[in-house]
């Protein structure tokens, strides 16, 4: 065989292998932003920071997170967060650890684990009322416009609350002891506050305490997260560690602290994102398989009929050679109209792609009989040569093509073979085919057909 041959099978393979990795590339992006992937995988991750779910809750309901929502009603969470956002916004909610809205609001969220204890009808009534208190709580917990809104805001939480409390008995229990547990805390809080307070008059040597910096107020909600969320606390506690060493004071200690913050969410979005293309690299292979059986995109079978066809391999030849003068951007990314466009371009060059053939009209000739062996008959198992292989519909056959039959074993084999060859090869990335196929036709040079030039 003629090493020009095999180059130009190889060639026409690959452009294969990459219009079934853009039609792949095309439909996972789809499924992703559909299902939401990355943004599910970034709450996912931010949760196990943060360590409470009520947190993550105040994270990404605070305004500088909302803002990166999307959507008809800016309900989609964001796929992506930078460590400097992720940083002002944390360095907010430890500073506001200890204020009454924050406390409601943690305290609210752990109502959801008496509503899943509850029968399916109290269930359903008490999930929907729940939202609106989480509402109402999130609303409080962003109130900015002065006592009077704020004590409205709280007002309307408990409302919201008392008419949660009327669904279930377990519930009325559960939102009394929730009340309880606020005034509790606040105690708690209250105590630790002045403890803190009166540590830094003895340490200022003042008799009347200065006024508070933001470091004064990170500390004090740091303080204060040892009885909301130690978890955080001592994971905080260690990226602050030193910060006010080397005479560094204020600015400068917090400039720090913020680095080291910034550095932390970044290490963690590289183990992310490393975690992200291993899934994602998995759900490729399943895609890929799917669109190679959906296709019947038989890599041996192609194979083969290149081998025989020079035509059909010219053919072929020429469109790898015209597509590899793209732009990588442009040839590696494309829309459901022009994949379909190539898909009927292989079509029309009778690729030994696809299930099923153009239709036989058999009307008039009976598809099954008492003695189908005198008749002509549709079957998806033939037993002699008047057996059509092929699927009945409306008085026409449309035969199976590109197949083995369905006693031949080895066919069946070699054909599943082929099909997960193509998927594999598919699932490599559009990317990866289209400098390999560059490379290909740069390696043919002169030996495969140029593309044909317009006048």
């Amino acid at each position: 065989m003629e090493i020009t041959t095999i180059l130009q099978v190889a060639i026409s393979l690959v452009f294969v292998w990459l219009v079934l990795s853009i039609a792949v590339m095309y439909i996972q992006d789809w499924l992703g932003t559909q299902l939401r992937w990355r943004s599910q995988m970034l709450e996912t991750f931010i949760g196990n920071m943060l360590a409470d779910p009520a947190l993550a809750d105040q994270f990404y309901n605070h305004p500088l997170i909302k803002s990166l929502h999307s959507g008809e009603e800016g309900n989609r969470r964001p796929s992506k967060i930078s460590s400097q956002m992720f940083t002002m916004t944390l360095f907010d909610l430890v500073m506001n650890a200890g204020k009454k809205t924050s406390i409601l609001h943690q305290e609210v969220f752990k109502l959801r684990a008496t509503i899943d204890q509850l029968q399916k009808n109290d269930k359903a009534r008490a999930d929907a009322q729940f939202e609106l208190v989480m509402v109402a709580a999130r609303k409080a917990l962003n109130t900015q416009a002065g006592e009077e809104a704020l004590d409205n805001a709280l007002a309307n939480v408990k409302l919201e609350l008392d008419n949660l409390a009327k669904i279930n008995p377990l519930l009325q229990t559960a939102v009394q002891q929730t009340l309880s547990n606020v005034k509790i805390t606040t105690q708690d809080i209250d105590g630790i506050l002045q403890t803190v307070t009166e540590a830094r008059k003895q340490n200022s040597g003042e008799s009347e305490q200065a006024p508070s910096t933001t470091m004064d107020q990170l500390r004090d909600g740091l303080a204060i997260m040892a009885v909301t969320n130690p978890q955080l606390k001592q994971a905080l506690d260690s990226l602050f560690l030193g910060v006010d060493q080397y005479g560094t004071k204020g600015e400068d200690a917090l400039s720090r602290g913020r680095q080291n913050i910034e550095k932390w969410f970044d290490n963690g979005m590289d183990r992310l994102s490393g975690w992200f293309k291993r899934s994602a690299q998995n759900i490729s292979i399943i895609i890929g398989i799917s669109v190679a059986i959906v296709f019947n995109a038989d890599t041996l079978m192609i194979g083969q009929t290149l081998m025989k066809d020079p035509v059909l391999r010219n053919a072929l030849v020429a469109q790898a050679q015209s597509y590899s003068q793209k732009p990588e951007g442009e040839a590696t990314s494309m829309d459901a109209s022009q994949l379909k466009a190539i898909q009927t371009e292989l079509t029309n060059m009778n690729m030994p792609i696809g299930w099923v053939g153009a239709p036989l009209d058999l009307t008039g000739l009976p598809f099954v009989q008492a003695d189908p062996t005198q008749n002509q008959y549709c079957t998806m198992w033939p037993i002699n040569d008047k057996s059509f292989y092929g699927l009945s519909m409306g008085g026409k056959c449309y035969p199976i093509i590109n197949a083995p039959a369905p006693n031949d074993v080895t066919g069946i084999l070699l054909k599943l073979f082929g099909l997960l060859a193509s998927g594999i090869a598919a699932a490599q990335g559009a990317p990866f085919w289209f400098d390999i196929l560059k490379k290909a036709v740069n390696m043919g040079g002169s030996s495969a057909p140029q593309p044909a030039k317009s006048a």
